[in-house]
């Protein structure tokens, strides 16, 4: 496999091309440092065979991390049951998607992009001029096309230093 690493950004908001959910009783909810123990299990669900950031972070060092006033994690539920996250880093008036994704049971439902969009539009919320983020032929299968779906643009590729086994 040609393992490539890709560098999205949507600059604009005009370039932006939301998605509502395909399921109704989705809602997205602000995690805080004591919902630390969640985030680390959604991450960790998540990322599964896709990424290996943060395997090593203990509870402690994940409400050290949600605690960061540049840092707002949020998770997606149906109903009561959770089903997803994302998570955005400001960097003045920059904001980075670090974590995107749905939850296993949760995927090839068409709720990408539903996600994917309540993402981008909570960081222009944010007051976001600029959103960006990383993904790799080793995620997911929809992800690229999902960003690109939604008006995000390459401006890096390269081969990928570390795919995943």
């Amino acid at each position: 496999m040609n393992h490539r690493s890709y560098l999205l950004e949507l600059a604009s908001r005009s370039e932006f091309r939301p998605k509502a959910f395909l399921e109704t009783g989705i809602h997205i909810i602000h995690a805080a440092a004591k919902d630390a123990g969640i985030c680390r299990r959604l991450w960790s669900e998540v990322g599964q065979g896709f990424w290996r950031e943060r395997e090593e972070w203990t509870l402690e060092q994940w409400r050290s991390h949600l605690g960061n006033a540049a840092v707002s994690f949020w998770i997606a539920k149906k109903l009561t049951e959770e089903i997803g996250f994302f998570e955005l880093a400001r960097d003045g008036e920059n904001i980075k998607l670090e974590g995107f994704g749905l939850l296993p049971q949760w995927r090839s439902r068409g709720l990408g992009g539903g996600l994917l969009s309540a993402a981008t539009q909570r960081a222009f919320d944010l007051g976001a001029m600029r959103i960006w983020l990383h993904t790799a032929t080793d995620d997911h299968p929809s992800a690229l096309p999902n960003y690109q779906n939604r008006g995000y643009r390459i401006f890096h590729e390269e081969a990928l230093k570390k795919p995943m086994p």
